[in-house]
C-alpha cells in the first residue's frame, strides 16, 4: 500500500490500461489521418486553381500575340502547340518558369459569320487558344479577326 505514487489501498495500479491506450492511439491516428487528408485535398485545390490562373493567362497572351500577325500570316499559325512547360512567346523569348505545368496550343479556322438582321456577313479567322496541362484541357478562349479590307 502506498501514497501517492498510484497504488490503491487495495494494492491494485491506477492509470491507463492497455485496452484505454489503444483505444485512445486508434482516436489519435484517425484524427491525423483526417488532418493528413484536408490538407492534402486543399493543396491539390490550390495546385489546380494555379493551373486555372495560370492557363487563362497563358491562352490570353497567346491570343493576344497572334492579334498582332499579319493577318495573311495567321493561318499559318494553325495547329501551334507549345508543349507543358516548354511555352514561349511568337518571337521565341522563354516564358517565366511559373508557368511549368501549362501548355498551349492555337487552332486558326476561316469562317464566316453572318448578322441576318443586318444582313452582313463577315469573312475571317476565328482563333482558339487553348491552355491544358498533363492530363486534360484547362480552357479555351477564342477570338473572331476579320478579314482586312483591299
Amino acid at each position: 500500500m502506498r501514497g501517492r505514487t498510484g497504488w490503491t489501498i487495495s494494492g491494485r495500479v491506477r492509470g491507463f490500461s492497455l485496452l484505454e491506450a489503444l483505444i485512445a492511439s486508434v482516436v489519435l491516428g484517425m484524427t491525423v489521418l483526417a488532418l493528413t487528408s484536408a490538407v492534402a485535398a486543399g493543396q491539390r485545390t490550390s495546385i489546380e486553381g494555379q493551373k486555372m490562373v495560370l492557363g487563362s493567362m497563358s491562352a490570353s497572351d497567346l491570343l493576344s500575340e497572334a492579334s498582332s500577325v499579319p493577318y495573311k500570316e495567321l493561318e499559318a499559325l494553325d495547329g501551334l502547340t507549345q508543349g507543358v512547360g516548354l511555352m514561349q512567346t511568337l518571337d521565341g523569348g522563354a516564358y517565366p518558369s511559373t508557368y511549368w505545368m501549362v501548355g498551349r496550343r492555337l487552332s486558326v479556322v476561316e469562317e464566316i459569320v453572318t448578322y441576318e438582321e443586318l444582313g452582313v456577313s463577315i469573312r475571317g479567322l476565328r482563333l482558339t487558344a487553348t491552355a491544358f496541362d498533363e492530363e486534360r484541357d484547362l480552357l479555351s478562349l477564342e477570338r473572331f479577326i476579320p478579314e482586312p479590307v483591299s
